[in-house]
């Protein structure tokens, strides 16, 4: 039996970091640019597992529960390096599924001199997860789901749900911009969620305008991002908690939404106020965002705990 099981993406994430990019502002937000045709020398390079599935099963490795990922990859070089990757910590990878005429998903991540970046991304065997996929017997046994990004899977959503709803498993989500479109647009039923903890960022929440109330309604805990400007927790029938990010120096930000989700939860399953699950959630995102890559700085159970 695992403590927690996380069902999303795999992919491999190749970091290119200059200080030489162009920052260009404008009215919809600030433009990472190149020279069309020209060349750029990079500072940093480094190539890694990555996608909101694996990260996840290897920050909840880390933090000491018995985790499994379940995520689709190819059959190639990228697809055994995640593979590697979840082996080396310790996620075990039953439930991987891996598909010779598939791609595994490729990430590009290009990155400023301030840490902030721009992603380039072949979606590949992590958009092709279906509810055959699923291990549901295991889904059943576990203690917990993380879910993130599914390429807006419809029928699997709908099945996930309503498999949960005859069980006791938590579910923590933290959707793609499909899954989202289709509450906005009501072809996934606000009341049909089975969901615990919600996580969205404050752009991703505004996609969700016209069900806000009724998300607040039907999912307990609701935590909105907002980058360095911190965010805040909706919790059913009380007031919001607002809180802020621990100031550290970004190299860059890919994967702290995934890490401090992983501290939130992590938390939460061992009790914990909803204070210091944020508090939990904000250590590692700090963490994270001050190595290269969504998964170097992922804290274990001693570093969360006294950090």
């Amino acid at each position: 039996m695992h403590d927690i099981i996380t069902i999303g993406s795999a992919t491999v994430d190749m970091f290119m970091k200059s200080q030489a990019f162009h920052l260009e502002p404008t009215d919809k937000g600030i433009l990472l640019c190149q020279e069309y045709g020209g060349k750029l020398d990079i500072d940093e390079f480094s190539v890694q597992s990555g996608g909101a599935g694996t990260n996840a099963a290897v920050g909840f490795t880390r933090l000491g529960f018995q985790t499994a990922a379940v995520v689709e990859i190819g059959k190639d070089l990228f697809g055994q390096m995640v593979w590697d990757d979840l082996k080396r910590e310790q996620v075990d990878t039953s439930f991987v599924v891996s598909e010779k005429s598939e791609q595994t998903a490729v990430s590009v991540l290009l990155i400023s001199g301030d840490g902030g970046r721009s992603a380039l991304t072949h979606r590949g065997a992590s958009s092709m997860l279906e509810a055959r996929d699923l291990p549901w017997q295991a889904l059943r046994d576990t203690r917990w789901i993380h879910l993130s990004n599914i390429s807006g899977n419809k029928e699997l959503l709908m099945r996930l749900f309503d498999h949960l709803h005859n069980t006791e498993v938590g579910l923590s989500w933290n959707p793609g911009h499909l899954e989202l479109e289709l509450l906005a647009t009501r072809q996934l039923a606000v009341s049909s969620i089975k969901c615990d903890v919600l996580f969205v960022n404050k752009e991703e929440w505004a996609v969700l305008q016209q069900v806000q109330q009724e998300v607040l309604q039907q999912v307990p805990y609701v935590l909105v991002t907002n980058g360095a400007d911190g965010g805040t927790v909706y919790l059913h029938n009380e007031s919001p908690i607002p809180y802020t990010v621990i100031k550290v120096t970004t190299v860059q930000e890919t994967g702290a939404g995934d890490a401090f989700a992983v501290g939130y939860i992590a938390a939460h399953l061992s009790s914990k106020s909803v204070l210091e699950c944020i508090e939990w959630g904000k250590r590692n995102a700090a963490s994270v965002v001050q190595k290269m890559g969504a998964k170097p700085g992922l804290l274990n159970r001693k570093e969360i705990e006294n950090v």
